[in-house]
């Protein structure tokens, strides 16, 4: 594989080679200290080397699983899909400030001609994106590509200009819906959540891109996944012990008070949303420097437990250890330990959540009425809301709490009792839909 030159921006930063299967990055000479590739690689003359493979910041946003497929497949069998030849197809267009070019070739920042008004406005947008999503297969798309348009488990991302488009497997009805309304209780937070929209169909949801500064220049952008040193394979071995030690490396001091609390709040609300998928590259920071590192806008917030087949589907990172939903003492002492939030600080989070958790009960109770695919899905999603949150106060008692009833107050119908035989975890396939392989 050929060397990639690694930019950021628009500044041509370094060099990412390949020796005896290690990445190796070195900086050019006089590079600016601000214009740092990764928290994790700060400038300096020497290079860096990382056993196995490319270094994890150069790995976040690669294609993954079926879109090596279509790779292969659009480009002939000698195709080369090792992450050194995915990121030179994919790394002059991604999430981010970091572009990465066949060494030599010019820089050339894409425009996207893609009309997003009229494909939310259409009566079947899913089948309007994932046919571009076919076409553009060297956009610097992160995630699975589509099989074919007829298959009803896609799953599938796309990334424009100025917005992020997602849409849902036919067999999750209402995914899009259901991650619009989550983000919706997000907004009525402290938490910064980046502008939505959703599609008229309820199919496609569009999330304003937050690496965005101005039309010629990024944020740094990093998850905690590649902080961790993982790559995106490893995004479910984590804790919320490592984010909190994450936190406390690489905030900047300007910002970490506000950005810990931030962070504390997330995980709050990833906990009574019933966020099973809350895993390490669903928490982000950005940047323009290491000084002034913070908490991303949050993204990809689901209510993963209102499908029915993902019910008993636990948390994705530990806390001391255990993967369990009612830990509101657990996370009480996580946050005064390990984030130094005071007693105060952390009964606000709550309170946010539940009073935004109210504010949003009418846009639920409408969607479920428009939208017939989503209305046990929002009713099963009030449910889980209501129990999650008594699950974070702090004197939360297995079979003591009485859930709030959240779906009387929506002027939905009562919750039925029937439950469906507990299926595999989803996460262990990694075909499956909530799988590293369809993000």
């Amino acid at each position: 594989m050929a060397d990639l030159d690694i930019y950021s921006n628009e500044t041509l930063v370094g060099m990412l080679t390949e020796e005896a299967k290690n990445g190796v990055f070195t900086y050019l000479p006089d590079t600016r200290t601000a214009d740092l590739v990764s928290l994790l690689l700060p400038v300096r003359r020497g290079s860096y080397t990382w056993p196995g493979g490319i270094m994890p910041s150069f790995q976040m946003n690669l294609p993954e699983g079926y879109k090596k497929d279509v790779i292969r497949q659009k480009l002939g069998p000698t195709a080369d899909v090792s992450d050194m030849g995915l990121l030179a197809l994919t790394g002059a267009n991604t999430i981010g400030r970091v572009r990465a070019i066949p060494h030599g070739v010019p820089l050339k920042i894409a425009k996207s001609n893609f009309d997003m008004a009229t494909l939310l406005a259409s009566p079947d947008s899913r089948d309007n994106l994932l046919k571009h999503l076919e076409s553009g297969i060297t956009e610097g798309v992160s995630g699975v590509m589509p099989k074919t348009l007829a298959k009803e488990e896609t799953k599938a991302t796309l990334w424009t200009d100025n917005f992020i488009l997602k849409t849902g497997p036919v067999d999750l009805p209402g995914l899009s819906i259901n991650e619009y309304l989550c983000l919706e209780v997000a907004r009525n937070t402290d938490l910064d959540v980046p502008e939505t929209h959703l599609s008229d169909d309820g199919h496609v949801l569009a999330i304003k891109r937050f690496d965005l500064i101005s039309d010629h220049s990024r944020l740094g952008v990093e998850d905690f996944c590649a902080l961790k040193g993982f790559d995106p394979f490893k995004k479910y071995q984590g804790s919320l012990e490592d984010l909190a030690k994450l936190a406390n490396q690489y905030f900047g001091e300007a910002h970490r008070k506000d950005s810990k609390r931030k962070l504390f709040q997330l995980m709050l609300l990833n906990y009574a949303l019933r966020n099973a998928d809350a895993h390490m590259k669903n928490y982000a920071m950005t940047y323009t420097s290491q000084r002034d590192a913070r908490l991303s806008p949050v993204y990809d917030i689901v209510t993963v437990t209102a499908y029915e087949r993902y019910r008993d589907d636990i948390p994705a990172l530990t806390l001391k250890g255990k993967k369990v939903w009612r830990c509101g003492k657990a996370l009480s002492e996580f946050g005064s330990t390990r984030l130094s939030l005071s007693t105060t600080e952390m009964n606000t989070a709550r309170e946010q959540i539940e009073s935004a958790v109210q504010k949003v009960l009418p846009l639920v109770s409408e969607y479920a009425e428009r939208y017939d695919e989503f209305k046990e899905v929002g009713k099963r999603m009030l449910d889980a809301w209501g129990q999650g949150i008594e699950d974070i106060k702090p004197d939360a008692k297995p079979s003591k709490n009485v859930p709030v009833p959240l779906r009387e107050q929506a002027g939905l119908s009562a919750p039925h009792t029937e439950r469906k035989r507990k299926t595999a975890n989803p996460y262990v396939d990694p075909d499956g839909a909530f799988g590293h392989k369809a993000r």
